[in-house]
């Protein structure tokens, strides 16, 4: 089974499919031909003889690194690397380390093409699943980046394979290889590695890699799965009868079932200021806000320091949606721990915790009942991971506090946690996955009322479907709605991100867990990372917006036309949501309104 991939010079469809059939053929055998030429960045050294352990130099034992023997398999060695404890207050920064490392003994230019493969499994380790990264950066004292991969492995051995990009040049002896395993607590073999340099523009589809990562493939078994669950828990029955004005069934009718909201929230983080602002940008932001959102997330306004700053901004942003029908509103967030995204006073309170402690009580006091009734949801908790310095100088108990205060001054409002890096990054990142889990567990373990889980989603490249789907499935076993709250994936291939964009929208809108999902930001000129947009600088479609027209309102939106049989009726499945029926026969028509939810639905028009 091949792995996911890196995939900066990468087609985002097979090259078969974009090129005359002789000349891609003379274009994958030429660079077929060019694979025998690869140059080790080894130079015939063995890796297992280079790569050398590195761990703590002091203290607990936290791992170590072994060659063993294999059976069974192509190879009869492989590097055992286990990971016995980790670093306190260890974050995914820290997972270099544990790690091994050995020397690049051949000279990188940049743009250089690196072909690398390996064979992984996992021996032990969280759900029967291990994580390496491959690390390739400078030995100097800064130690650029030039290229790297963390990887998944599975009981079973699985190939690794993968094209990366040298960023920068690097001399024979002048930089490293190294396997980071500090992910968690595991055990983890690799195998038969091998890292090969070929010219600057070479693809992956001249090693047999013809999509850019696993599982988008269009017959990929996960898509048949993902469409069947997302008509059996986002659609329902709908049956409509019309009769005249004699109360009889009026066979023939045309009835058009015309779906006008969606009950799922698909939404976005907006800025107030803009959205208030008197230009002509700020009115097409409106308008296309309006025309492709029915719930929102303030990026900004309502962020500790904005809201002492300007409170009034974010009340009139708040009131400006639900003045105009936007009504699922994600309050965004209570409490980011650290100091970094905390008021400026607050670390001169650092020495006293009770007078800290009290400062965010009374935050929390005067937000919440400010916003009551008004927004959908809070994040009461944002990125605990990394943004732990109130936690440090109180206790871990005190998000406990946070939670029951904010559920104390607003009942009203469904409470989350939310983080990053969950699924993202390929789902490699095991600590940052495992300490989320754990947090949630704790929290819920100590009576906090934790209502909803947060999960980020900012992407760099593409995390395979099957892969989001098993994290959903970890994270929806604590019986709690998933919010996806932040997508954007920054990447200059304009097709590749439309593809992953519609591949990540099919996995969440198929999984029972999710209940939500937003974008980061829709347009290039109010967007934090501006590549990551679906709209560009000068309100141009681009890919990625055609995808989510077409799913959201093509593909999972309810619009058909039907004529009633016999008895008057008409039945359907339809997406959950508003509706408009329309009716009409002989002349007479006449117009009702329902809603559509899980239960299903029925409704009744008689034309007089």
């Amino acid at each position: 089974m091949l792995s996911g991939f890196v995939y900066d010079d990468l087609e985002a469809e097979p090259i078969h499919m974009r090129l005359h059939v002789p000349f891609a053929l003379f274009c994958l055998a030429s660079q077929l031909a060019a694979q025998s030429a690869g140059a080790d960045l080894y130079q015939g050294m063995n890796p297992l003889d280079a790569l050398r352990y590195y761990g703590p130099g002091a203290g607990a034992v936290y791992g170590n690194a072994e060659r063993v023997a294999v059976h069974g398999e192509a190879f009869s060695e492989a590097l055992r690397m286990t990971t016995i404890a980790l670093p306190d207050n260890a974050t995914g920064a820290d997972e270099s380390v544990i790690s091994v490392w050995s020397k690049g003994r051949l000279a990188l230019a940049k743009g250089d093409a690196i072909l690398v493969e390996y064979w992984i499994r996992c021996v032990e380790g969280h759900a029967d699943t291990c994580a390496v990264r491959l690390s390739i950066q400078g030995d100097g004292p800064d130690q650029p980046r030039i290229a790297g991969r963390a990887e998944l492995g599975r009981k079973p051995w699985r190939k690794a394979r993968a094209l990366l990009t040298a960023a920068t040049d690097a001399a024979a002896d002048a930089y490293t290889i190294g396997f980071a395993f500090g992910h968690q607590k595991q055990v983890v073999e690799v195998a038969a590695i091998s890292l090969k340099r070929y010219p600057a523009g070479t693809t992956a589809a001249a090693f047999g890699i013809p999509y850019p990562y696993e599982g988008a493939e269009p017959d990929a078994a996960w898509r048949k799965a993902a469409t069947e669950r997302i008509d059996r828990i986002r659609k329902a029955g709908l049956t409509v009868t019309v009769t005249g004005p004699d109360g009889k069934p009026l066979a023939g009718a045309q009835v058009r079932v015309r779906m006008t909201r969606h009950a799922f929230p698909w939404g976005t983080a907006i800025s107030a200021a803009m959205l208030l602002a008197d230009t002509p940008d700020a009115e097409r932001y409106r308008k296309m806000f309006l025309e492709n959102f029915n719930a929102v997330v303030f990026e900004n306004d309502l962020k500790w320091p904005q809201w002492e700053r300007n409170r009034q901004l974010a009340l009139d942003g708040v009131a400006w949606m639900r003045k105009n029908g936007i009504t699922w509103i994600r309050g965004h967030n209570l409490v980011w721990p650290s100091w970094r995204w905390l008021p400026k006073d607050l670390p001169s309170l650092a020495g006293s915790p009770a007078a800290l402690r009290k400062r965010v009580e009374d935050h929390i006091a005067d937000t919440a009942p400010a916003n009551r009734g008004t927004l959908k949801d809070w994040d009461v908790l944002n990125e605990p991971y990394t943004n732990y310095d109130l936690m440090t100088l109180i206790d871990d108990s005190v998000m406990v506090d946070w939670f029951k205060l904010a559920k104390k001054h607003d009942p009203i409002a469904t409470l989350y946690i939310n983080d990053f890096g969950i699924l993202s990054g390929g789902g490699t990142d095991l600590m940052h996955i495992n300490h989320y889990d754990r947090t949630i567990g704790y929290l819920l373990d100590k009576g906090a009322p934790v209502e909803g889980i947060g999960l980020q989603g900012h992407f760099g490249s593409a995390t395979p479907p099957t892969r989001m789907l098993e994290i959903l499935d970890r994270f929806g076993r604590h019986g709690k709605p998933i919010a996806i709250t932040e997508f954007d994936f920054e990447v200059d291939d304009q097709q590749l991100q439309a593809q992953f964009t519609r591949d990540l929208l099919t996995v969440c809108f198929s999984h029972e867990s999710v209940n939500q999902f937003l974008m980061w930001g829709f347009w290039e000129g109010r967007h934090w990372k501006p590549r990551g947009a679906m709209i560009n600088r000068t309100w141009d479609p681009k890919p990625n917006y055609r995808v989510w027209r077409e799913l959201v309102y093509g593909q999972w939106w309810t619009d058909e036309t039907l004529t009633a049989g016999a008895d008057g009726r008409v039945a359907l499945r339809g997406f959950l949501g508003d509706y408009t029926i329309e009716a009409a026969s002989a002349g007479k028509a006449a117009t009702a309104q329902m809603k559509l939810t899980s239960s299903g639905a029925q409704a009744a028009i008689k034309l007089n």
